[in-house]
């Protein structure tokens, strides 16, 4: 039966004008999973160009056969300006230029309007149902190249026949990783390696017909007594903590208008003040989250002694700033916290107005007898936390 079924489906693929194309995912990625700016292209830390400075002459003739092989180029609009931008004027390197310029390109994208590159064509609808109806057309294989926020996108719908990964030996450190967190499990098979003379190596990976297993799943499985053991000594790094973030109102717009060595110096002086206002209240400043803070402290009240002079002391240099406060468990790792306590005081700081202090009803049960007044807020979901949260607005009575 099943040579049958593969008969009939080579003959329709025939009838359509040959064998249905594949869609090959080929990517340059680092050894800690970035695959930003392989080229000149700008990095956000200045670690561009890590592939050139590995690339050979044979990993170049792998790349230029590969090309040459496809039939078509899928890409997302911003790997696909970086591409527009360069191969236009590129060096002619064995014809790897020509064939860019000449090969057709798909580009999906809901904002690009009139593309310049030669051969481009844009995406607007769906990619999924896009990529579909490419396979079905005669030509040579899809080749994704960079695109890594399509390429998770299209994880999950099966659409991806091969991945190849040319990894190369180097830790960059920051940059856009190729797979996301968000992505789902997807288990593949190896079915092919090449190690160039750069000590770079071309791994060729095909999605597995069915779940991996192996009688070590059994064999190691952890009993009730290895989670009551690891659950022990994780609880010896949780403590009860009051977490206030802060953050400045519409620091975006405001650097914008005052320009990059003003909103510096303002910058320094919320650092300044928050450092100086965290220390009188008996807390502990975690970290800076660019345009706000994270801390902690041992008592609801102080948290909110500290947010409201924060509001005022900032307030006198020209910095608006909302906060938010909860009290519960945390993690503590190292120089950083976390835990579910942190993310809920995270996720309540974008429910707060400007040069507002939003707290938990925890936070307020617990300070509850002192001069501050409450406002509620209601009951509100904050993003991956469980349950409805009530919130309140707090101000000096």
């Amino acid at each position: 039966m099943l040579p049958l079924l593969l008969l009939i489906s080579y003959r329709a693929g025939r009838l359509r004008g040959g064998p249905v194309r594949r869609l090959i995912a080929s990517e340059f990625v680092a050894l800690d999973g970035v695959m930003e700016a392989p080229g000149h292209e700008p990095h956000p830390d200045g670690r561009n160009a890590w592939a050139l400075r590995h690339a050979g002459e044979d990993q170049q003739r792998f790349k230029v056969d590969e090309l040459f092989h496809g039939g078509a180029i899928l890409l997302g609009r911003v790997t696909y300006e970086i591409f527009a931008a360069f191969w236009p004027t590129a060096p002619k390197d064995e014809g790897f230029a020509d064939r860019m310029n000449d090969i057709p390109k798909y580009v999906v994208s809901k904002t690009l309007e009139s593309p310049s590159w030669r051969n481009s064509t844009v995406i607007r609808g769906d990619p999924v149902e896009a990529i579909a109806d490419l396979k079905q057309e005669p030509g040579g294989d899809i080749l994704l190249y960079g695109s890594g926020d399509l390429l998770n996108s299209l994880i999950g719908h099966d659409v991806v026949d091969e991945y190849r990964l040319m990894v190369f030996p180097v830790l960059l450190g920051s940059g856009e990783r190729l797979f996301k967190d968000a992505s789902d499990a997807t288990h593949l098979g190896l079915v092919e390696t090449r190690t160039f003379e750069s000590g770079v190596t071309a791994l060729t990976f095909r999605p597995a017909d069915r779940l991996p297993s192996s009688r070590y799943v059994e064999k190691f499985a952890w009993t009730g007594e290895h989670m009551r053991s690891w659950q022990a000594a994780q609880d010896t790094e949780r403590v009860l903590a009051t977490i206030l973030f802060t953050d400045i109102v519409r620091s975006t717009e405001q650097a914008a208008a005052i320009g990059d060595q003003r909103w510096r110096r303002l910058l320094d002086r919320h650092d300044e003040v928050t450092r100086t206002e965290v220390e009188r209240f008996r807390g502990r400043l975690v970290k800076s989250t660019g345009d706000g803070i994270l801390a902690a402290f041992d008592a609801p009240t102080r948290a909110l002694r500290c947010a409201f002079a924060l509001t005022d002391a900032l307030g006198d240099v020209g910095l608006q700033i909302r906060s938010a406060i909860h009290t519960g468990e945390i993690e503590i790792r190292d120089d950083d916290v976390g835990g579910i306590g942190v993310h809920i005081a995270a996720r309540a700081l974008a429910q707060a107005p400007d040069r507002e202090v939003v707290v938990t009803r925890t936070v307020r049960d617990l300070a509850t007898g002192t001069d501050l007044a409450f406002g509620s807020l209601g009951s509100v979901s904050l993003r991956g936390v469980p349950g409805e949260w009530e919130l309140f607005t707090v101000s000096v009575g």
